[in-house]
């Protein structure tokens, strides 16, 4: 322990002899160097048997970076209305056939897995999604509703019929599904069916995200 006004002496710094140099030099050698030496020394049927692992490696660096790359997936999406009013409102529907929603104006696409042109979710990896929607529906006399699909399925469906005295609701619902990688998710407005978007407000919403990869 030092004292008041008792004056502190640092050692110098000690010079690394040439054992630990030539050590140290050994440590940062690159692995495919070390791999040359001995892939010389070794016989053709033990160079065959590391190079069939190193190949396995690689195979399995390559699907865990691709894994980890698609970690972080997550979106939000807006509907907007083709022909709105004065208000900024519009109605999409009803129409002879059921369609897919297009929700076109995006707030998050982290990981690029919506594609806002077509209103589709590609599942960039296999893993366990949750997916969330909420409609409105400012009309009278019409039935109204969306649902959500997985491929060519239908996963979810909300509805309702608006009749003369309640001209104004929201719906919503969510799902957790486990899907495949390539598998698609969208939302579709059922044949007959209306919905009411906003130019200026986020009343119609579809979103999801990667809860874990599998």
């Amino acid at each position: 322990m030092c004292r008041l006004g008792q004056s502190i002496h640092l050692r110098p710094k000690k010079e690394p002899s040439k054992i630990e140099m030539k050590m140290r030099m050994m440590l940062i050698i690159p692995v495919h160097v070390i791999m040359l030496v001995y892939l010389s020394v070794s016989g053709a049927e033990d160079t065959m048997t590391i190079l069939d692992e190193v190949r396995a490696l690689r195979a399995e660096f390559k699907h865990l970076k691709s894994t980890c790359q698609a970690r972080h997936v997550a979106f939000t999406a807006v509907l907007r209305p083709s022909n709105p009013e004065k208000l900024g409102y519009g109605s999409t529907g009803p129409f002879n056939k059921e369609i897919t929603l297009i929700h076109s104006s995006v707030l998050t696409n982290v990981g690029d897995a919506y594609d806002q042109t077509s209103g589709i979710f590609t599942a960039p990896v296999k893993g366990v999604y949750y997916f969330t929607f909420t409609t409105y529906t400012w009309a009278t006399d019409v039935d109204t509703g969306v649902s959500l699909y997985k491929n060519d399925q239908q996963v979810l469906l909300v509805w309702e019929f608006q009749d003369k005295p309640d001209n104004e609701d929201f719906a919503s619902n969510s799902a957790t599904l486990l899907l495949e990688k390539g598998d698609t998710v969208y939302m579709r407005l059922p044949s007959g069916f209306q919905v009411t978007s906003s130019e200026k407000s986020n009343i119609c919403t579809f979103s999801g995200f990667l809860l874990f990869p599998m």
